[in-house]
């Protein structure tokens, strides 16, 4: 039996192709402040920072094997700017190991209208504003000093915002949701995770964070307006932020107001605890 297997394991190894190693690729194009970008990638993270300059410039570290390697392109149409990594098609039993990669590290203007995209990898951003979404899986965002508007949406890993001055809206799956000074509007999720926050404030345009199967640790910083925090276990929401005016607490549901703000703020887990200070 092993003097039938050997010979096909051989040529199976003599079939795939060499790796061709890691690689870096730098390219720039003109982009005046309020711009639109997208960037494409996949199985790779992607890193933004804002810069003062009327310019997009793109380093690529690439991953591929000999034969089959991986493009890149950066071009502007239409007045957008795309990034946009072109993978080589997976061929019968190139499956084996880690697959090709193209990371974008990226220093863009103080404002745009952007939108990133990547697939099991990280995202992390800063430094600039705008009109901005970000989408991965399988793995972590992170965002940090951004303002404007932002849409962000990963799955199975965790959510993280720090020093926003902007609305924030997005989702996430088994994992936790960490907020710190996000100053804007909030409308997030989770599932099989934690949500954290602290020094929030809502603009007055509401804040709605949701888990199940997770607690909720809420330090409600400047935020005001009626709070509904609702939980489906028997007294599990507590409230250690003073003063408040409470409106309705009956086991699973407690309703307050805070001053200093008219918005709704709506808290709500199931099989968790709500603490709200």
């Amino acid at each position: 039996m092993r003097s039938r297997l050997l010979p096909a394991f051989a040529f199976l190894c003599l079939a795939l192709p060499a790796i061709a190693g890691t690689r870096t690729e730098e390219k720039s194009l003109p982009m005046k402040s309020g711009g639109t970008i997208s960037v494409t990638t996949r199985n790779s993270p992607i890193r933004v920072e804002g810069w003062d300059r009327d310019e997009v410039a793109v380093t690529a570290t690439i991953e591929d094997r000999e034969g089959h390697p991986v493009r890149w392109e950066l071009r502007e149409q239409d007045g957008k700017v795309e990034v946009e990594a072109i993978f080589p098609k997976v061929l019968p039993g190139f499956s084996f190991g880690h697959g090709p990669s193209c990371a974008f590290t990226l220093k863009v203007p103080r404002k745009v209208v952007g939108d990133f995209a990547t697939t099991n990898d990280t995202i992390a951003a800063g430094g600039f504003g705008g009109t901005l979404a970000f989408h991965t899986s399988n793995d972590k965002v992170e965002l940090e000093n951004l303002d404007g508007a932002v849409s962000v949406h990963t799955t199975n890993d965790t959510i993280v915002a720090r020093h926003l001055k902007a609305s924030l809206t997005g989702s996430t799956t088994n994992d936790t949701i960490r907020l710190e000074d996000v100053q804007g509007g909030l409308d997030l999720s989770t599932t099989n995770g934690d949500v954290i926050a602290s020094g929030l404030n809502g603009w007055n345009q509401g804040i709605t964070l949701r888990t199940t199967n997770g607690d909720m640790h809420i330090s409600l910083g400047s935020a005001g307006g009626e709070v509904t925090a609702r939980t489906s276990r028997h007294e599990s929401v507590r409230v250690e932020r003073h003063p408040v005016d409470l409106l309705a607490s009956d086991g699973g549901e407690t309703r307050f107001r805070v001053p200093g703000s008219s918005q709704a703020i709506l808290l709500t887990t199931t099989n968790g605890t709500i603490t709200i200070r």
